[in-house]
């Protein structure tokens, strides 16, 4: 009973310091998500080493199961309400084709990784069809269409782990040394124009920018986590019907409500995003992230170390491949399309790690003129990354 408290205390405080200390090193190398699940990822292996040396120590792992689904069901329309998807119409040519590029990219490697290797392991399909909405839209829709496909936590989260070791690795490439490779192969930004109407495009929130001394429960926030945990009982409601209209089988309800309930989130949260009152709200964002913070460290902590023999070297191989994949493809479709060299890194990084990695590269590559279009790019990703992850991970398991 004590280790349950705990273990509930730790899954909903932990976000809070991660958030609060983001200015870490590891934080800011990492991302305030890979961060939650570094440390989940400690305290797992921590938990792991003292089973072995003779301590019975086991979490329960229905706390993890159900603080993980809940907060991911919450986050997911708290990020989509703010998301400025009407602003995509200001932005330039250049930035709408480098982002439909990316989309291609990222489909046609995870189609090509599954049919060559994604065949030989277990989940091959559904893991190929996760990596097409990781790499349009980031770690939420990742884990949004492995819970749409019905995989376990411990799969989940070793996507998640080797996402989070591929990242890191990738995402000090594109601050480093990106730009002055690409500039060999792609066309410079000098006078490049990247929104097509001169008035200002509204910014959007990151934990990563924000300022939290600034930020405040108010009372209108109140009332969007509200709608975002409406949305998600709607979603459970739907599922729960569907199960009894096709004949309430024995042990097939979780199947059906799991599904209906992301899509119905996902969906309703575009929808609603569309409402200036309910966009305009501040501190969604980080609401949202706080959630998705929630998520990942209930996750990580969870993971039970007995059953990743073997998985973990084949997701790291499969992510690994599309990561590169999607890198050289994305490339060589910028140079034919004739897309300047940090409009092709920015789309890059709002689709491959979401909008909240976007700012920091736009200093790197010393082009502030791409941080609010790749805001919006980011955003669109979260939008459509988890339809395009799970109609491609349907025609993968056909």
């Amino acid at each position: 009973m004590i280790f349950s408290i705990v273990q509930i205390l730790a899954i909903f405080i932990v976000p809070v310091l991660i958030i609060k200390y983001r200015n870490f090193a590891v934080s800011r190398w990492i991302g305030t998500i890979g961060t939650a699940y570094l440390l989940g990822i400690l305290v797992a292996i921590l938990i792991y080493i003292l089973n072995l040396i003779g301590l019975n120590i086991v979490p329960n792992s229905d706390i993890g199961e159900i603080g993980s689904h809940l907060a991911i069901r919450i986050a997911i329309p708290l990020l989509l309400f703010g998301a400025n998807l009407k602003e995509a119409r200001k932005l330039s040519k250049t930035v709408l084709l480098s982002f439909t590029s990316l989309v291609i990219s990222a489909i046609v490697v995870s189609a090509i990784a599954f049919y060559t290797y994604g065949t030989t392991i277990g989940f091959g399909a559904e893991l190929s069809g996760m990596a097409v909405g990781l790499y349009t839209g980031g770690t939420p829709n990742l884990n949004a269409i492995g819970n749409i496909f019905g995989l376990d936590s411990t799969t989940i989260g070793v996507a998640n782990l080797s996402d989070m070791i591929i990242g890191a690795v990738f995402y000090m490439f594109l601050l480093l040394m990106a730009k002055p490779l690409l500039r060999k192969f792609l066309r410079g930004s000098d006078s490049e124009k990247y929104v097509k109407e001169s008035e200002m495009i509204e910014n959007i929130e990151t934990v990563e920018k924000v300022d939290l001394e600034k930020f405040r429960i108010s009372k209108e926030l109140v009332n969007r986590f509200f709608i975002a945990f409406g949305i998600a009982i709607l979603g459970a409601g739907l599922g729960i019907l569907l199960w009894v209209i096709l004949g309430s089988e024995d042990g097939k309800m979780t199947d059906l409500l799991v599904p209906v309930m992301m899509i119905t989130v996902t969906v309703l949260g575009i929808a609603v995003s569309f409402n200036e009152k309910v966009r305009k709200t501040k501190g969604m964002n980080i609401l949202g992230q706080y959630f998705i913070l929630v998520f990942s460290f209930a996750l990580a902590s969870s993971l039970d170390f007995t059953r990743m023999q073997g998985l973990f070297n084949n997701i790291l191989i499969l992510y690994g491949v599309i990561t590169i994949g999607v890198f050289v493809l994305h490339i060589i479709i910028s140079k034919f399309l004739n897309i300047d060299v940090d409009c092709t890194i920015v789309t890059l990084t709002a689709g491959v790690y979401g909008p909240a990695f976007v700012p920091a590269i736009t200093k790197q590559i010393k082009n502030d003129d791409l941080t609010v279009p790749g805001l919006i790019i980011g955003s669109l990703g979260y939008a459509i990354g988890t339809f395009l992850g799970v109609i491609l991970g349907l025609l993968f398991l056909l």
